[in-house]
């Protein structure tokens, strides 16, 4: 074996993919997940322990101690969820870090820890130097932000070998749409011919990244020279607006489904809000590793 390698949440999307990918080129792959949220198994991974980081930390200390290197991604994750239960979210997100980064501290581990676009509020050119914009504590929503931030410094506090990953909307086969992810939720309907709901005015753009070249970047910055840097994982070039997305889906899918404009307080409390533009600036990480799959693409490769 090459690598240890360690993902926490690595049942979920984003890191059943990183995996996946490790233990292809031959790394030793250990997942920490307590399956709240997250999808099968990954195949071909060499251990799974099923815990909740955010109430114990049991057993890990021996196994962080002899990775090489750990994907931190155990974290409340999809909008539907966190709007649906924003204290539990929180709570669960903050009790992970607190409990995960004084072992990470301890044992000098090598760590990719990922935040989120959502730091960095409405802006249409989110760039990893910008000053960052939380919303006000009315809105619930931006607890996540605000979360993830105070994350991103606490882990900076503990002189931990880490890098920050900003994710923009990575997205791709695999992905489900329980948890609120407008892509697979928008081809699930539309395989079924039902109506494809786009919220608000459906001008709201979003730019997506195809999880095959998020794992890319994610390999990329795996040596020391990318220590203590913070990247957007994204891809710039796919940016489109809801109304768009929806379109295009049903024109991918032959599908017979209507695209129906609809008010988000049908389906999202007052807490929720929205953020009506979010792109990317990618330049740092194109610099080292290019994202290549259009916005067709990802919808192929999710029929």
């Amino acid at each position: 074996m090459d690598k240890r390698v360690v993902i926490t949440g690595g049942c979920g999307f984003i890191g059943s993919h990183v995996a996946i990918s490790h233990r292809l080129s031959g790394d030793y792959v250990t997942i920490i997940d307590n399956m709240s949220t997250s999808g099968d198994i990954p195949t071909r991974v060499d251990d799974v322990i099923d815990l909740d980081l955010s109430q114990s930390t049991k057993g890990v200390g021996d196994v962080i101690q002899r990775a090489d290197i750990v994907y931190h991604f155990a974290s409340s994750v999809g909008v539907k969820h966190v709007d649906k239960d924003p204290k539990g979210s929180l709570r669960n997100s903050f009790n992970i870090n607190n409990n995960l980064f004084p072992i990470f501290d301890r044992y000098n581990t090598r760590v990719i820890f990922a935040s989120t676009s959502e730091v960095y509020g409405n802006t249409s050119e989110a760039k990893e130097t910008d000053t960052l914009q939380i919303g006000s504590p009315e809105v619930l929503r931006w607890g996540y932000a605000c979360g993830k931030l105070m994350s991103e410094f606490l882990l900076r506090s503990h002189n931990t070998r880490s890098t920050t990953i900003r994710f923009f909307n990575v997205t791709g086969r695999g992905q489900v749409s329980t948890h609120g992810m407008v892509l697979p939720t928008f081809i699930e309907r539309a395989l079924k011919g039902e109506d494809l709901f786009v919220y608000g005015s459906g001008q709201q753009y979003r730019t997506f990244c195809d999880v095959r070249d998020a794992v890319m970047m994610l390999r990329s910055i795996l040596t020391d020279d990318h220590i203590d840097e913070i990247y957007n994982i994204g891809n710039s070039h796919n940016t489109i607006t809801m109304l768009e997305l929806a379109n295009l889906v049903v024109s991918l899918t032959n599908s017979s489904s209507r695209v129906t404009l609809r008010d988000y307080a049908k389906d999202f409390s007052d807490d929720h809000g929205e953020i009506f533009e979010r792109r990317p600036n990618t330049d740092k990480i194109d610099n080292i590793c290019k994202a290549t799959h259009t916005i067709e693409d990802i919808i192929i490769s999710m029929l």
